[in-house]
């Protein structure tokens, strides 16, 4: 399993829409989070946004509408078995970041 396919699948389990265009966007920026844990977020978003050719703040605004929807916070919780409240854009990438890396052995054998 690659591990966009295990970013993806967590997600998917975790009650993320698919359907809105911050899905894609942020399964990306997990991605660039891990690889280059000293990036900065608007490092990212600027990388996202080259990527999805959007701007920055679109793809600040599709991930913040993404976690709105699907209450990230509780998602993140369920992942961590912890509460969450009043989590940032930042916050959740590096969370989920965390959570990819921490199950490395989930998807790394099958590369």
């Amino acid at each position: 399993m690659k591990r966009r396919d295990f970013i993806v699948g967590i997600l998917v389990k975790s009650g993320f829409r698919t359907s809105l265009k911050g899905f894609d966007q942020f399964c990306y920026c997990v991605e660039l989070y891990s690889d280059d844990r000293t990036a900065t977020i608007e490092s990212i978003y600027k990388k996202a946004a080259v990527k999805f050719r959007c701007t920055k703040s679109s793809v600040e605004k599709n991930l913040r509408r993404l976690f709105d929807t699907s209450d990230a916070g509780a998602a993140l919780g369920e992942l961590f078995g912890m509460k969450f409240t009043d989590t940032g854009n930042k916050e959740i990438v590096a969370m989920f970041s965390n959570y990819v890396d921490l199950r490395r052995d989930c998807y790394a054998a099958c590369n």
